[in-house]
């Protein structure tokens, strides 16, 4: 297996020790985990700016649909058309994301103390998001039955996890149980952001019909950024 941070798998030289058979110079498969610089373009056309937003480790191969899944869940965009494009920058590890030039941006609100890490979505904001606006319908119900069969569902479709032991990973199911999407990532919140953007760019915000299910703890921010996308159920292992 070639070095190849971009399929989110790279290849590491480690020791292994067994009491049985010793030491063991041997080759294994990791979990990607590498920087990422946010940059948006913003302002009216013909007085754009560009702003480095913020720093994230993460598992490459889904970057442009991470960047549009941040940004929605951090209310810096409000729909797909806000968002006029996304592209790589002076290199793979930095995105730059137009908005488009109707988008006000309050470059103060999102200011950072530090970069943020794969293990919390949320850390090293000045100012709280707060009370989000969405106002989430109660009107789906699903068995107990479904529910304890999602964790095999999950599961059954983590190859990155299948071959490093090392990812996250979150699932969008509808009632009937049926997985709509999948993504996989060293952090559990970048996971929820990929799904996020993959489900902002392609239309089918906001997701009030369906259930999530994460593959570890349920922490403030995942419920933060399942309420974004408007999800009824959440639930993790």
């Amino acid at each position: 297996i070639m070095d190849k941070p971009e399929t989110g798998i790279v290849r590491k030289e480690i020791i292994r020790y067994n009491p049985g058979t010793g030491r063991q110079e041997m080759a294994d498969v990791v979990v990607a985990e590498t920087p990422l610089e946010i940059v948006i373009g913003h302002g009216p056309a013909g007085a754009r700016k560009h702003s480095n937003i913020a720093s994230t480790m993460r598992t490459p191969g889904d970057d442009f649909n991470l960047v549009a899944g941040w940004l929605y869940s951090e209310g810096i965009i409000g729909s797909a058309a806000d968002l006029s494009g996304i592209r790589y920058g002076d290199h793979t590890d930095m995105i730059i994301a137009e908005l488009s030039p109707g988008t006000v941006y309050d470059e103060t609100s999102q200011l950072r103390r530090f970069p943020i890490s794969s293990a919390c979505g949320w850390c090293g904001r000045f100012k709280d998001r707060g009370e989000l606006p969405n106002i989430i319908p109660r009107n789906i119900m699903v068995p107990a039955s479904l529910v304890c069969r999602l964790p095999a569902t999950l599961r059954s479709g983590q190859g990155l996890f299948g071959a490093t032991g090392g990812a996250h990973a979150v699932a969008l199911v509808d009632t009937n149980g049926e997985v709509l999407i999948r993504c996989e990532d060293v952090g559990r919140h970048n996971a929820m952001d990929k799904l996020t953007g993959t489900m902002l760019r392609s239309g089918r915000l906001p997701l009030s019909g369906y259930l999530v299910v994460f593959s570890g703890r349920l922490g403030y921010e995942l419920v933060q950024k399942s309420l974004a996308a408007s999800v009824q159920i959440v639930c993790s292992l």
